[in-house]
């Protein structure tokens, strides 16, 4: 009874993890092609199921936990997104995955930006990139080293930001993903764009353009986004705010194709901003409000933050103070100034705008105090407005000073933003040279390896040469001197032929030779009984060795590209008879009966040069001859499709292993002892019959026979 229980149990556990299995295989192809954001929900409870079975293997188990933290993210659904890296973190204490270590905090990292916390996100990233570099994932490494570029832009450390493209392009190029090298380039652009280099980052928009009708169906319309955002940015860096407004709108409409809810958040942001530029106040707070919502449903406060700051700019520049006054003081208590230096730094310096704009030189002073820590965000606007302010209470020598901090400022900033183009041309420069440089490499590399195989059948062919001198003065040294002249010019001649043929050649000569010299020593001395016998013997020796010297021509000859067709436009019922006929009287001969099957071939032509098919169907008739148990049967069979007309030849047993059969063609090659030199074949038959067929365009291939030996199908084109 314990016995039988234990069974049970074994044979239900082993059932139970097959199910799971299958259940993460499902989950992992719907995690790879999620769309809506009902499909994503549906992702996160199969995933809470499989991690409950716990049947799951740790890499399996991971796989779950990240997939379902970007999923997460994603959707908004953070304190969720906590919950699975917690786990994802705990279990890789158990065993080491650089991969997923490096997924950990990446996700952290792409989190922290999500939610707006820069600064917070820099030392995850960090660690994804160094852990992606270790195990050598070049994609993922690019991926990592483009978030955290991201992340210093965003903090306004430029430089920082370079330097982290850099490695994202060198990890993109490692993994010859020309996908990520664009998403690189889209950055440099945005970079450009910060730094007034416009015409800089419109080129490489409009030559992202043309590049993405070259890229796969499924990713055309992602970059056709990304581009469109990088030139709306770069428009509304020159003022050109109506161009700018067309491009986001066009942005719009793929998000929402996309069902990218963030994104369409951030881009009716866009929208609203150009539209406070041109002054249309009622349709950027249409803008406005539809970003709000979307990002309340999202539960991102950081981003809603952000979008009621810039409708207080709305408000400011409308001329609504007291509004612009009230909404900002209330986000800046929401603000903490150490984590969101760029949110706090531009609602502070709106406020102090509003306060100069309403008088409150006071208030705009002390706020200007709060905000020292920040000045270097833009230290050059933060004097600017001090000077307004100490003007404004009276403190005119202060206000002096301050002004000349703000044009000092402004004399260092345009100083340091030289500084940073050039260090962003130079970068790019440095780029170009090294693809030229590797593109040298590749070719120096390529041109040594050429020389190798050059010299490789030299030697070769040199070898050969000598292999074949030795092989006719063996066979005519005391008979036909006279001869052996003849063939060792025929023998320079060969030196043009295909080189490592010859190697094998020396191989399958050196039996019939050894077999030939005791003959030869034996009717010298004397010591054989019946002389014509031996004679016999030596001749049909012989004549093996002409067979295979004649079949190793043909072969040299196509792989020289000297072997000639000389075509001509062939009724095909008529040449299928043709070879019929020649082949049937031999087969009969050898006892072996043939069988003709023909299917109607009204009108159907074939260019082809018949002699080499009557080749083709002679060494297949030879090959059944030597190879087939006698009595024995033989079908030659004819048929067509719409593009190609088909000859088969079967025979009867015995037949090929399945191991052999993909060999047949090979040159030299012999299944078993029953397939032998002894038996007259040269072993290069079906070679030539390969080359001859390949020579007109057609395929031929080997299977098994219904007769129960081998079959051979020939495919030529129609004429």
């Amino acid at each position: 009874m314990r016995i039988a229980f234990f069974v049970f149990y074994a044979l239900f556990s082993v059932a139970a993890i097959g199910s799971v299995n299958v259940e993460f295989d499902e989950f992992k192809v719907q995690a790879e092609s999620l769309k809506s954001s009902k499909e994503r929900q549906v992702l996160l409870k199969k995933a809470d199921d499989l991690l409950k079975t716990r049947q799951l293997t740790q890499m399996q188990t991971a796989y779950v936990l990240h997939r379902a933290g970007l999923v997460c993210i994603r959707e908004g659904c953070f304190e969720q997104t906590v919950t699975y890296l917690a786990r994802l973190e705990t279990l890789l204490e158990s065993f080491e995955s650089l991969e997923y270590s490096g997924k950990l905090n990446l996700s952290r990292g792409n989190m922290a930006m999500t939610r707006g916390n820069h600064f917070e996100a820099i030392p995850y990233l960090i660690a994804a990139s160094n852990f992606f570099e270790q195990a050598e994932l070049h994609t993922l490494s690019s991926h990592a080293n483009r978030f955290l570029a991201h992340a210093y832009q965003q903090l306004n450390k430029y430089s920082d930001a370079v330097i982290a493209l850099d490695a994202s392009l060198e990890a993109a190029v490692k993994a010859e993903n020309v996908q990520l090298e664009m998403a690189v380039a889209r950055q440099k652009s945005a970079i450009y764009t910060s730094l007034d280099l416009i015409e800089k980052s419109l080129e490489i928009q409009l030559q992202q353009l043309q590049k993405i009708p070259y890229l796969p169906q499924k990713s055309q319309e992602f970059w056709m986004n990304d581009t469109f955002w990088g030139l709306a940015e770069s428009y509304a860096a020159l003022g050109e705010h109506a161009k700018s407004y067309d491009y986001f709108n066009k942005v719009h409409d793929i998000d929402k194709r996309l069902n990218g809810k963030q994104d369409q958040a951030v881009t009716l942001r866009k929208m609203g901003e150009q539209k406070v530029a041109l002054k249309q106040f009622e349709r950027a707070a249409e803008h406005f409000k539809l970003s709000l919502a979307i990002l309340a449903e999202l539960d991102i406060p950081l981003a809603v933050l952000d979008t009621q700051t810039y409708i207080s700019e709305m408000y400011l520049r409308e001329g609504k103070l007291q509004i612009a006054q009230d909404t900002l003081e209330t986000i800046i208590t929401q603000l903490d100034i150490t984590k969101n230096i760029n949110a706090y730094a531009r609602a502070s310096y709106l406020l102090i705008d509003t306060y100069l704009q309403n008088a409150l030189y006071e208030q705009a002073h002390r706020q200007l105090l709060i905000t020292e820590p920040l000045k270097n965000k833009d230290i050059a606007k933060h004097y600017g407005f001090l000077a307004q302010a100490l003007q404004g209470k009276g403190d005119l020598e202060g206000a002096f000073e301050a002004q000349n901090q703000m044009h000092l400022a402004y004399k260092n900033k345009m100083k340091e933003q030289g500084s940073l183009k050039t260090l962003v041309l130079a970068s790019e420069s440095e780029y170009v040279t090294g693809q030229l440089e590797l593109k040298q490499a590749r070719a120096e590399q390529a041109l040594l390896k050429a020389e190798q195989t050059l010299t490789r059948y030299i030697g070769f062919s040199i070898v050969a040469v000598l292999l074949f001198i030795i092989l006719f003065v063996l066979v005519f040294t005391r008979q036909r001197r006279a001869r052996l002249e003849q063939e060792a010019k025929h023998l320079n001649q060969a030196l043009e032929l295909k080189k490592q043929l010859l190697a094998d050649v020396s191989h399958e000569l050196r039996t019939p030779l050894a077999v030939l010299k005791l003959h030869l020593e034996a009717l010298e001395h004397n010591l054989v009984s019946d002389p014509q016998a031996t004679y016999k013997v030596l001749n049909q020796r012989l004549d093996n060795l002409n067979l295979l010297i004649s079949d190793i021509y043909e072969l040299a000859q196509a792989d020289t590209g000297t072997f000639n067709l000389n075509l001509e436009t062939h009724d095909a019922s008529e040449l299928f008879d043709d070879l019929a006929g020649q082949i049937e009287d031999v087969l009969c001969e050898h006892d072996l009966h043939l069988e003709v099957k023909k299917s109607p071939l009204d009108k159907v032509l074939l260019e082809v040069d018949s002699a080499r098919l009557h080749q083709v169907a002679a060494n297949l008739s030879r090959n059944s001859i030597h190879y087939t148990d006698k009595p024995g049967e033989v079908c030659f069979e004819v048929s067509h499709t719409e593009q190609v007309v088909i000859f088969s030849f079967s025979d009867s047993s015995p037949g090929v292993s399945d191991q052999d059969l993909p060999h047949l063609f090979e040159r030299l090659f012999r299944c078993d002892k029953s397939r032998s030199r002894d038996l007259g074949g040269s072993g290069l038959g079906l070679s030539i019959c390969e080359k001859v067929v390949e020579a007109h365009g057609g395929e031929i291939n080997a299977s098994h026979s219904e007769l129960g030996g081998l079959k051979i199908e020939i495919k030529l084109p129609k004429a």
